[in-house]
């Protein structure tokens, strides 16, 4: 036999036995976990299923954790409290019949981390939520609140504020920690890693994208028509209502708001007190009443947020609520009711002309006192019944024919039978609880001559 053959007698040799050695173990890698096999961070590698139970059962049974922060224990529970369970054997058989039995020379020389390890033990996930409730509440709420990077419009111009980085913590912060520690098979567990952290970078694409759209946003044109004015919505106004959400283009409805409560405040009448012309041609000053409009801001807000994300021009008029707007800027108009209570005197105003003068007697002093103001007759209604109560605390109950409330107090206009006598200082001892009692013979020409919604000013 030439040496040639004899080398290659020996190799085959040794090739079978690798072969065979090969084999063997993978042989064996179908009933054994690989090599560095680790379960929950504990290492099962070579292991059957049988062992790697036991020494699952041994090293998670009674295993005890330590939440710290700043050097300080917060809290410390077992693994029994978290909700651990080892695997059982034929949980465990079911992962090694996954394994790829094949890989074990690889999974030797060069497996990472991730490879080696299997997923965590089981864990209970109520008993885990309620031991991250326990934590949150230990932990306590004086903590900084996590943000998110955004966008702000200062100076004339918008810019990307960095998010901060917080040290709020949540139940779902917590119990992610939780887990991952038991997972690595970590016994002491620093509750930084729990602290919320921001969803939106100053690097975020979505956000340097926001920021550019809100620049072209801003220089949208936006105008109301409130009576006969005109408002242009300055572009810094727009400017300061867009923000971001989530990394996203937003418009602030809080911020929307309080322009519109401003303009509202500045054009509406609901709340202003009236400079009156009385029927002799003096100015009397007259409080707010329930009459008069403003601007309907809850229902205005989302309109305007849209408009202004849309980046449309707009020219509206606003929604209006309440009584009295006029798209000419007038308020009271040419048809309404003036009640002078000093002058114990009432005078209907129709389409400019007075058509009904008559004296009236109005509330007692004190507790009865007729209100001043600009009212509304909301309501117009025929054989009507009273009720309140008389000075003296006991009930009354007095029919009308003729019933017109203006106010939401029970305050309005009607007949009074009873009365003998109208004008001068008869109010004074027997004036009404507050009504504008109007004698039987005029009251029917009233409410046949002012339609619902007439303005009635007393003063």
């Amino acid at each position: 036999m030439t040496h040639r053959s004899r080398w290659v007698s020996a190799g085959l040799t040794v090739i079978a036995i690798l072969a065979i050695g090969y084999g063997w173990r993978t042989a064996h890698y179908n009933s054994h976990f690989l090599s560095d096999t680790q379960i929950g961070g504990i290492q099962v590698g070579g292991q059957t299923a049988e062992q790697a139970a036991q020494t699952l059962k041994t090293k998670l049974s009674n295993q005890t954790y330590t939440v710290k922060e700043h050097s300080k224990s917060l809290a410390q529970f077992t693994s029994r409290e978290a909700g651990v369970k080892a695997y059982s054997t034929t949980q465990l058989k079911q992962m090694i019949a996954k394994q790829n039995a094949f890989s074990w020379p690889a999974h030797i020389i060069s497996a990472s981390a991730d490879d080696k390890r299997l997923s965590a033990s089981a864990l209970n996930d109520a008993d885990l939520t309620t031991l991250a409730t326990r934590i949150v509440q230990t932990a306590g709420t004086n903590r900084t609140s996590t943000h998110n990077a955004k966008l702000a419009y200062k100076g004339h111009q918008f810019t990307i504020q960095k998010p901060v980085y917080g040290t709020e913590v949540s139940q779902a912060s917590v119990k992610s920690a939780l887990a991952d520690a038991i997972e690595k098979h970590q016994s002491t567990i620093n509750l930084a890693r729990a602290y919320v952290k921001p969803t939106v970078t100053e690097k975020s694409k979505a956000l340097v994208k926001a920021k550019n759209q809100a620049e072209k946003l801003a220089k949208n044109q936006i105008t109301y028509h409130i009576t006969n004015h005109s408002i242009k919505v300055p572009s810094d106004t727009i400017a300061s209502w867009l923000t971001s959400k989530n990394g996203k283009i937003a418009a602030s409805n809080s911020k929307i708001e309080a322009y519109l409560t401003k303009l509202s405040y500045q054009y509406g009448t609901i709340h202003k007190t009236r400079h009156f012309k009385a029927h002799d041609g003096k100015t009397v000053k007259v409080p707010a009443g329930i009459y008069g409009w403003s601007i309907k801001v809850a229902s205005e807000t989302p309109i305007l947020a849209k408009a202004v994300l849309a980046g449309k021009s707009m020219t509206r008029t606003p929604v209006i609520q309440g009584t009295g707007y006029h798209k000419d800027g007038s308020d009271l108009g040419s048809t309404y009711i003036e009640v002078s209570k000093s002058a114990q005197h009432m005078w209907v105003h129709k389409n400019g002309k007075v058509i009904i003068s008559t004296a009236v007697v109005t509330g007692k002093p004190v507790s009865g006192t007729t209100p001043s103001g600009v009212f509304d007759v909301w309501s117009k209604q025929r054989n009507a019944t009273l009720r309140g109560k008389n000075d003296d605390g006991s009930n009354y109950a007095s029919p009308v024919k003729y019933w017109m409330p203006i106010d939401n107090t029970g305050v309005g206009i009607h007949d009074s039978p009873w009365q003998p006598r109208y004008g001068g200082n008869w109010y004074l001892t027997h004036g009404s609880h507050g009504c504008v009692n109007t004698p039987p013979s005029v009251v029917s020409k009233v409410f046949a001559a002012v339609p619902l919604h007439t303005p009635v000013v007393i003063y």
